[in-house]
């Protein structure tokens, strides 16, 4: 049955369509590096900004601490408070003051700074300065500066700090829209400069901004950096050469230079200890280099840093060094350059352009549940969504990151494409690198997960699996006649495929098993494009240019082929229908969706769409489509009428590179999920490099109370388990047997066992009390006689609906007797403690002697 194209965005206002109350939210990635760090008065905590917000994390052991409350525009900067008071102050693009508590993280105050009416100003830098004004006072104002959208004025502005109001304007006719702002001197007097072009300024804020122009030399030394001299009327520069020029004596007609020259590579960054006797750079060269002011030829380095140096902060007396990485990475060491911890959200690769950002796409892997994504070049990482946190990483290509040179652009070693076969238990990588003068480089690598290391360890490497490059990957789905023995299909730009399988082979009187190539085909010398497999594993689908065929992949034999006259466009992506939808087969190109019945060798349906991206929901029959214009559709293969669409999914400028389904913890009963989220979730990373997801409003609302509440309370987790009401002596009297403390859901005992160590009491404190903290207090005189263990906290209310097949299910359950328990209640959905459990317990209870001890 062929049914007449449609649009999908036709079907918008159909009935069957989902009403949008699903809003994007971030759930990792984003870049935590786009600003300077700020350490805490004491040096013992980093405050990041994270896109909207400030998130703090311990110096010590870069673990998370707190996230700041949320602001509605991007953070330009944040500082201390010059008076101290504990708050940090940050500046939004728009021109809004906050002040945030860092006890709780709350916004305590806001300040609205107060433009022009013809003033469309973004804000790019935000700093305070202190100076003496007329009278001898020392005052302190907002420095912010902003570049006009013509991109030829900076404009330089001053600010009353207590009521936003505009102190001191100036501007600087610039020809390139960048610049680099910094302040000269920490305490009182201090100077603004401003770097852009071959010119220097230096502007006196006590003098009404009063302008002392330099120039920097050579039009081929492009400004790069800016740092202010902590102590002196000093300010260092860095150029596109490599060089580092200090510049003494600022307001003379000809300053004092003094250069130091390491770098071969533009230098990013320079920043001076707090005495100034220092100066700390960095540049293309993952090199941190440390220089004494009065001997450039003292000098010391901290090689092999994770990626190119983009900030460095130095800590309230030169305690800690923060150094921010390309790979989306903080590097803290001390001044003697040794590490003291690594703060790293999503990792990022050193890509040309955004669109080689996640060159593999989005994988899940079923052991851990995690995704796997590029991470750092030659690298991949595993990142769990449920725990928010990245896992660790796998260097794939085993090769050192080679850095760029001054005229010529470098190419690493990247990897291309990822898969993993049904229980994780194998992972197969392709790794490229073509640079277009020298040979091409594609391996194919199979790696097994060691079971004892917990690690993945490299089974089989295969040099030029195809010429050229490798164009798809994927492992066979799980069946009842190979799950020892699976099996790869790849497709290649030399326009072939292959199947690779798993043999034996003796070695020194040992069994060894690798991988290696048992099948390849082609058809009709057209490309290959994607492969995939059915649901069962039976058929695999290549796309041969805009030919769909069919093969028998045990026998590597063609069953059929499938082409169809009005869309001759080129298939990017095949995916197999699921469930009731098995015997159907999606292909999507750049210009329209089909769908054919391979029951009938039929097209079902086709509808123009510009597809950049298409998944499918393992645990469901629904799969995802985006297109070019940032648009989701969702839909059911089996109708040409999306069930979800939502439009501008990812902001103007960003696109979407990757995205996949991943499988829930416990499906959702709750009415308020759409049926298409039940089972599992949509993720997907942007340009922005930021991991996105699709949750409703009451979702969004629960995190937001969590997130309230535990600002109201203290940050350790150990007294987010344990207090729940304090007693005074005044009440009336209790009984002297210690109550037990209860726990409201799992996740307070996993965060519990989850934290640092040094965040704890001594565990002879925590070993009565967490045991006794599973036992629940009688909630009647018809419940005394029993004590409740609440294990089963973590469950959803929803397990326990209303909905008689769910009691059904329920009710179907069998549990096997424990050792100790005598008694179970199903119906009740609980497990209930006899005398023999408590006096089992009781018998692992340390004494109140024993505690003391």
């Amino acid at each position: 049955m062929h049914i007449k194209p449609t649009t999908l965005s036709s079907s918008i206002n159909n009935n069957a369509l989902d009403v949008d109350n699903l809003i994007v939210t971030r759930k990792g990635g984003g870049s935590i590096i786009d600003h300077r760090p700020l350490f805490s008065g004491d040096g013992e905590t980093l405050y990041v900004i994270w896109k909207h917000t400030v998130r703090a994390y311990s110096t010590q052991t870069g673990d998370f601490v707190q996230e700041f409350e949320g602001v509605d525009h991007r953070i330009s900067g944040i500082v201390l408070h010059p008076d101290g008071f504990d708050t940090v102050i940050g500046c939004t693009d728009n021109g809004q003051l906050n002040f945030w508590s860092c006890q709780t993280g709350i916004i305590t105050k806001k300040l609205n700074l107060h433009f022009t009416a013809k003033d469309h100003a973004k804000i790019k830098t935000f700093h305070i300065v202190r100076y003496k004004n007329a009278i001898g006072t020392e005052v302190s104002q907002v420095l912010v500066t902003y570049l006009t959208q013509c991109n030829n004025k900076v404009y330089i502005l001053l600010f009353d700090l207590q009521d936003g109001k505009c102190c001191k304007t100036a501007y600087i006719f610039t020809r390139s829209p960048k610049y680099y702002v910094d302040i000269i001197g920490n305490y009182g007097d201090n100077l603004v400069a401003v770097l852009h072009d071959t010119d220097l300024h230096i502007l006196n804020p006590a003098r009404n901004l009063l302008d002392k122009l330099h120039k920097t030399g050579k039009t081929g030394r492009i400004p790069t950096c800016i740092a202010g001299h902590p102590e002196e009327e000093c300010v260092a520069t860095g150029d596109s050469t490599g060089r580092v020029v200090l510049w003494r004596s600022l307001f003379q007609t000809r300053p004092y230079t003094a250069v130091y020259h390491w770098h071969t590579l533009p230098v990013t960054e320079i920043a001076f200890s707090k005495t100034g006797a220092h100066m700390y750079t960095g540049g293309g060269e993952c090199v941190l280099v440390k220089w004494t002011i009065g001997n450039p030829q003292d000098k010391s380095f901290l090689p092999r840093l994770p990626a190119p140096i983009k900030h460095l902060t130095i800590a309230p007396d030169n305690l800690y060094v923060a150094v921010s990485t390309l790979d989306n990475g903080i590097v803290v060491v001390n001044p003697q350059k040794k590490l003291t911890s690594v703060i790293q959200n999503l990792t990022w690769g050193i890509a040309l352009s955004s669109k080689d950002l996640f060159p593999a796409g989005l994988v899940v892997d079923p052991h851990t549940n995690s995704l796997v994504l590029n991470s750092r070049t030659g690298h991949v990482q595993f990142y769990s969504t449920h725990t928010k946190s990245l896992l660790y990483n796998i260097n794939i290509t085993a090769q050192n990151f080679i850095t760029q040179e001054r005229t010529v652009n470098i190419l690493n070693t990247e990897v291309t494409k990822i898969a993993l076969n049904h229980d994780g238990t194998w992972m197969a990588t392709v790794e490229e690198r073509d640079d277009k003068i020298s040979a091409a480089e594609v391996r194919l690598k199979f790696w097994i997960f060691d079971l004892t290391k917990q690690v993945f360890a490299l089974n089989t490497s295969v040099e030029l699996p195809h010429e050229v490059g490798v164009n798809a990957l994927q492992f066979q789905p799980n069946t009842l006649f190979r799950d020892d023995n699976p099996l790869v299909v790849t497709t290649g730009k030399d326009k072939k495929f292959k199947l690779w399988s798993l043999t034996e082979s003796t070695s020194v009187g040992k069994k060894t098993r690798h991988w290696n190539c048992y099948g390849t085909g082609d058809y009709h010398d057209l490309p290959a494009t994607d492969a995939a497999f059915s649901v069962d594993g039976s058929l695999l689908g290549i796309g041969f240019d805009s030919t769909l065929s069919i093969w028998e992949p045990d026998m590597c034999t063609l069953k059929c082929s499938l082409t169809h006259s009005q869309y001759s466009h080129t298939i990017m992506r095949i995916e197999f229908g699921k469930q009731e939808a098995c015997n159907l087969i999606v292909v999507a190109s750049d210009e329209h969706i089909a769908v054919w019945n391979i029951l009938s060798l039929s097209i079902m349906w086709s509808v123009p769409l510009n597809v950049v991206k298409l998944t499918a929901d393992p645990k469901s029959i629904y799969m995802a489509a985006f297109t070019a214009d940032n648009t989701l559709y969702v839909f059911n293969p089996q109708s040409s009428a999306p069930i979800y669409v939502k439009k501008s999914i990812v902001e103007s400028g960003s696109n979407v590179l990757g995205a996949v389904f991943v499988p829930r913890l416990q499906d959702k009963i709750n009415s308020s999920y759409k049926l298409w989220q039940k089972k599992s979730q949509l993720y997907f990373i942007d340009s922005n490099q930021e991991l996105l997801t699709l949750e409703s409003e009451s979702e969004v609302e629960d995190a937001l109370e969590i997130f309230n509440r535990s600002q109201n309370t203290s940050v350790s987790p150990f007294t987010n388990f344990v207090a729940s009401k304090t007693v005074s002596s005044k009440e009336e009297n209790v009984t002297p047997i210690q109550e037990p403390f209860t726990i409201s859901e799992k996740g307070k005992a996993e965060e519990l066992l989850n934290v640092a160590a040094h965040t704890l009491p001594p565990m002879r404190m925590l070993c009565g009390n967490f045991i006794m903290a599973l036992l629940a207090q009688p909630t009647s005189k018809d419940q005394s006689s029993n004590n409740k263990f609440l294990g089963l906290d973590d469950l959803d209310d929803e397990t326990f609906d209303e909905d008689e097949d769910d009691d059904k299910d329920l009710k179907s359950i069998k549990r096997e007797p424990s050792p100790i328990t005598t008694k179970m209640d199903v119906d009740e959905s609980d497990i209930r403690l006899t005398h023999h459990n408590w006096s089992f317990l009781m018998t692992i209870l340390p004494d109140e002697e024993t505690i003391e001890q």
